[in-house]
């Protein structure tokens, strides 16, 4: 046990603190303090979206009279930013158009992979009555075939 007395902690090192300095020597002129709302706004940043609600006319919609039971619960809805009504097209503007212009219907291709498709369940085919027929088929073979877009199978 004599050995124990002679024993000796050891050294310790690594105990300076390297990004300490004086700051008593340090300048005014080399203090910096900035927080986020005082830097610029950088040009990349997004603009916050904002709601709008477009109204077809200056009537009230469902939960905007006070008193009744949708304005209770429609309190706790946000506010939107901006509040549009739409003009009402004169009737010049109507009879000028005739009918209605109709949406450009696009066509619908199918394009069948090569390989035998063998016989399909009966489930399978009752989910294909569902699907919308093709306007046109294309075969591996490379054909071009219409489809059955009248509706019949």
């Amino acid at each position: 046990m004599a050995d124990e007395e002679t024993l000796s902690p050891p050294r310790r090192s690594g105990t300076s603190d390297p990004g300490a300095h004086d700051l008593a020597n340090a300048s005014d002129s080399e203090d910096h303090f900035s927080d986020a709302q005082s830097a610029p706004l950088s040009p990349g940043t997004s603009p916050i979206p904002k709601t709008r609600v477009e109204k077809v006319d200056d009537e009230p919609s469902y939960g905007e009279v006070p008193g009744t039971e949708a304005y209770r619960l429609r309190e706790g809805d946000a506010e939107p930013d901006e509040i549009a009504i739409q003009e009402k097209k004169s009737d010049s503007l109507s009879s000028e158009d005739g009918a209605p212009k109709s949406p450009v219907i696009p066509k619908t291709v199918v394009e069948e992979a090569p390989g035998s498709s063998g016989p399909h369940s009966e489930e399978f085919l009752e989910k294909r009555k569902a699907d919308a027929p093709a306007d046109l088929v294309v075969k591996p073979e490379g054909k071009t075939e219409e489809g059955d877009s009248s509706g019949t199978m």
